[in-house]
Order: structure tokens, then sequence, then C-alpha cells
């Protein structure tokens, strides 16, 4: 009779996960974790969108903190930058959130007409 081979040790991690499994919070000095819940949830980097607002092209725009495009069709966008400077972007069709404070937006073409909305 064959004899069994010992179990294999457990293979290191080679990629981390792409998410933190929500059970603790991080902390500075030892015994300073505490449990997430609903009273103190994990934090994260960024506050969620709060408000929409329809953007159209060619008019001047007040800035919110990104903006979504919906386009049925390829088609290029020129957004003006609430800082400064402009920047000329491909545009596929399908949902594209951009994380740009934008001032105004050009469409490269006359029938490439995308929904724009500003998200506050």
């Amino acid at each position: 009779m064959p004899q069994a081979l010992p179990p294999s040790p457990p293979k290191p991690i080679q990629t981390p996960a792409p998410y933190v499994t929500p059970s603790a919070v991080a902390f500075e000095q030892a015994g300073e974790a505490i449990t997430a819940s609903a009273a103190s949830p994990l934090p994260i980097g960024e506050v969620s969108y709060r408000a929409a607002r329809p953007a159209a092209l060619d008019s001047v725009l007040e800035p919110g903190r990104a903006l979504a495009i919906v386009a049925q069709q390829p088609g290029q966008l020129t957004l003006a930058l609430a800082g400064g400077g402009a920047i000329d972007l491909p545009v596929e069709p399908g949902l594209t959130v951009l994380p740009f404070a934008v001032a105004g937006i050009s469409a490269g073409a006359p029938d490439f007409a995308p929904a724009l909305t500003l998200l506050d």
C-alpha cells in the first residue's frame, strides 16, 4: 500500500485581495482597534455623491465633483477644467464617470450629443 503524502503547507498570498474584511478599523497603538458597526463604520476615501445636475454642451457650468457621461455612440469631448486648462477625451458607448471639476464641455462633432450630468 502506498504511503500517504503529508499535507501541503498553506500557499502564501501572491496578490492582496481587492477588498478589506469589514471586521476592524486600523489603529495607531496596540489595543485601540474597534469593531466596525453602524455606529462606527469603516472609513472611506471619498464621500458619496449627494446630488446630480444636468449639464449642457457649449455652456458655462458650475463645476461639480465629477461628470457622468452616457453615450449611445463613440465620440470626442473637450472638457474645460475649473482650475484652467482643457482635456480632449474619447468617449465610448455606455456610462463613464470622470472625477473632474468641469466648467465647460464641447463635443468634437455636431452629431455627438451624450447625456451629461454633474455630480455633487
